[in-house]
């Protein structure tokens, strides 16, 4: 007589620890991408109909404090919904699993945005979008530079300032200089500037010293700029953080309810009953 293995144990450990349908989860990921498509450009809608171009400040502001809210809603919405169908194409009524569905599509919605996220960071950074690389194109020597990143005002002065001294004479440029003034390196800057201009750094430095209104003028319009933007990244960086956390919970609880409603989506459906069999 043949030995015939037990596998009761093994059955019943599969029963105990179910294994997690990942076309469920890719399902849901694509619902949650879906629906966050679609409140981002219902988003954009609301934001080009309520911009005022007659007050662009205000209305930026604004915009901005709406956009940081609706980034948020956005993804706890798409993700619920996310790890809700999850559940549903997953059909077992298991909160747990549910949850860990949910939790799944939020992984998978988080890593394919940060991918895009970085491969766009890229595309702008080789050149293609415009961005570092326009430095070097040669069309405007001062496009990109110190006064295109800080803004036009007290940088900008500065900047028209040391073009002007250069103006016939020059072998460089002015943003080297003014990027070295705005360091505050005085003897890079009149040394940069000596060799511009073909003269000794001592008259370069007479030359820079009676621009030292707007020397300081651009400082300290440099360092205002620099704060301002590290405020902005950081409001936006915790945004991002808040968005990504309630997604995190709101995917959780998703999954979790879609499980437990799982005989909401099923028992409309009707089965046809096979025919009996006729027995002798």
């Amino acid at each position: 007589m043949a030995y015939v293995p037990d596998n009761s144990i093994e059955v019943a450990e599969r029963h105990l620890h179910p294994a997690m349908k990942f076309r469920a989860v890719i399902a849901g990921w694509l619902v949650a991408t879906g629906v966050a498509a679609l409140l981002y450009l219902a988003g954009m809608a609301l934001g080009f109909s309520s911009f005022d171009a007659w007050h662009a400040a205000g209305s930026a502001k604004g915009i901005g404090i709406v956009t940081a809210i609706w980034l948020v809603i956005t993804w706890v919405a798409a993700l619920f919904l996310g790890g809700l169908f999850a559940s549903w194409y997953d059909g077992r009524n298991d909160d747990t699993m549910g949850a860990l569905h949910g939790v799944t599509v939020w992984g998978l919605s988080i890593t394919a945005t940060a991918l895009w996220v970085a491969l766009g960071f890229a595309h702008s950074m080789s050149g293609h979008g415009g961005g570092m690389a326009g430095m070097h194109d040669g069309a405007n020597p001062h496009e990109g530079g110190p006064a295109a990143m800080t803004g036009h005002g007290a940088v900008a002065v500065l900047d028209a300032n040391i073009s002007f001294q250069l103006t016939g004479r020059e072998r460089g440029g002015s943003d080297p200089i003014v990027a070295a003034l705005l360091a505050n390196q005085d003897d890079t800057a009149s040394a940069l500037l000596a060799a511009d201009t073909g003269t000794t750094q001592a008259s370069a430095a007479q030359s820079l010293q009676r621009l030292s209104p707007q020397i300081e003028a651009a400082r300290a319009e440099a360092k205002t700029t620099a704060d301002r933007t590290a405020h902005y990244a950081a409001m936006a960086l915790w945004v991002t953080f808040l968005s990504a956390f309630l997604a995190l919970l709101a995917a959780a609880l998703g999954g979790s309810v879609g499980a437990r409603h799982i005989h909401r989506v099923y028992h409309l459906r009707q089965y046809p009953t096979p025919p009996a069999r006729r027995l002798g």
